[in-house]
This record gives C-alpha cells, structure tokens and sequence, in this order.
C-alpha cells in the first residue's frame, strides 16, 4: 500500500462570497472566506498547502484559487454581508454551503487549521482532522458561530456544542474577545492552548502553566474582514518552523495587522517576518 499523502499545511474551511458594505453607497462584491485568506498567507510564504472546502454550483471565484473547492450540484455558496460602515462590524449569512465531511480529508498534514466559517466543520470532521494532521489550530468561529432568526450571525456558548468534547484534538485555539465571552477560559485553557485576539491591543496566549501579552502592530484599519483567518495563518505557520508560542504569536499579529489595513483578501509583504524554514 502506498503511504498516504502529506502536506506541511491543511486548510479545512470553506470559501465564501462576501458582500461587504463599506458605508453609504459604498459596497463591493469579493472572495472570502477563511481558506481565501489563510491560503493568502501561506502563498506569500511559499508553504506546501492543501484545501479541503465545499462550496455550491454559484460558486463565482474559481479562477482564484489555486484549490478549487469541492463544487456541489443544486447547491449554493456560502454567501456573508458584513456591514462595515457603523463602527461595529453586523455579519448576516443569506446562503449556507453543504458541510465538509470526513471522506474530504484526504491527506496527512505537520499543520491543520481547522477553519470553519458557519457550521461547514462537522465534530466527525474534526476528529478526522486530528487523526491525520501532527497539530491542529482551530478558530473558534467554526465551532461557535449561529444564526438568529435574522441570519445575523451569534456565538453559542462553547458548553452546548459538541466540540467542548474535542478540546483535547486541537492543539491551539484561537477565540475573539466575543467567543472567548461564551467559554469557560480557565477550563479551556485547561485542555488546550487557547489564544484570545484583541484586535489593536494584540492578543493573550494561555496554556495550562502560563498566561502573557503579545501587542499588536499600530496600523490604521480599513477592514477588519479576515483579519483573524490571517492571524491564524501566521500562528500555524509559526508552528510549522518550529518557534516558541511568543514567536507564534507575533508572527500572526504581523500578518493580522497587514490584513486590517486592506479591503478584501490582502497582498502580503512577508520582508523581515520569520517565515523560512528552519
């Protein structure tokens, strides 16, 4: 039997169509979604890299990507609007794509990010994601994220989902100020590495036997869209050359901050970041 496949990363998550809503009359229709913005850093960088994503017949952005999506029929992408314009960022969902499932993960992995963005990463997907992958980072969007009755998007607390039973398969989690509000911090901290962003004040990592800061870089923001999938990005990548958890997060706040400062899915400068292999 031939050994399976490998990649130094996988990235599990789906593409989207973004609507975002910049202020009055000022709109503009772009590709989102985690894997267009985690796949943006990890091109910069020139990382061995795998998507696995579904998307719907619709989908508009083929040309791209350099990993298409697993296209299917009858069915439609998933499509976000984010309302920029009133200082506080209102996600609503109009359309949902079809779930990523155990059979599409098929190869083995140094790195996953498990990277949903409304519900797509399945508690049997990520359990196969941590069987074929040697570190698992996951954003706590994919495992929190609902809808009310308006397609706004919400966070469920972390306690009444199934993936509280999966801590201990994720190496490192990443969580918003907001998610983090929704979890048990002193537990999960417990069970995982966990990683809070903070938007202009850095972020916190906390594992089981410490807790430090890790400020951000000053930047003017422009959009906040993906700015946390980029983070996520640089945080595995840190991980994949191998450097201390400080060293990780610092280099996802640099690519965090790029992300910021961009409308849609960033051009990169990676000039002074460490981000050669070791």
């Amino acid at each position: 039997m031939s050994p399976a496949p490998s990649r130094d990363v996988l990235v599990v998550g789906n593409y989207c169509h973004d609507l975002l809503k910049l202020g009055p009359g000022r709109e503009t229709h772009a590709l989102g979604g985690s894997s267009a913005y985690i796949s943006a850093v990890l091109d910069a960088v020139g990382v061995d890299y795998g998507v696995a994503a579904v998307a719907g017949e619709d989908f508009r952005y083929a040309d791209h990507v350099r990993h298409p999506p697993r296209i299917v029929p009858g069915t439609r992408t998933t499509q976000f609007t984010a309302e920029l314009g009133t200082g506080e960022r209102v996600l609503r969902v109009s359309a949902r794509a079809e779930p990523i499932r155990p059979d599409d993960i098929t190869v083995d992995a140094r790195v996953a990010l498990a990277c949903g963005v409304m519900g797509e990463l399945l508690p049997e997907t990520l359990v196969r994601i941590s069987e074929r992958a040697r570190h698992v980072v996951a954003d706590a969007q994919g495992l929190l994220r609902a809808l009310d009755d308006d397609g706004r998007v919400l966070n469920l607390p972390l306690e009444e989902t199934p993936y509280a039973a999966l801590l201990e398969r994720i190496h490192v989690l990443k969580a918003s100020e907001d998610e983090a509000r929704v979890m048990d911090v002193e537990h999960v901290r417990r069970r995982t590495c966990l990683v809070v962003t903070r938007g202009a004040k850095g972020c916190t990592v906390l594992t089981p036997d410490e807790r430090f800061d890790v400020p951000a870089l000053p930047v003017e923001e422009v959009d906040p869209t993906g700015a946390g999938d980029c983070f996520l990005a640089g945080f595995a990548l840190g991980l994949l050359r191998g450097l201390p958890l400080a060293r990780c997060a610092e280099l996802a706040n640099g690519f965090g901050a790029q992300a910021v400062t961009q409308v849609g899915v960033p051009k990169l400068d990676v000039s002074g970041l460490p981000v050669t292999p070791r």
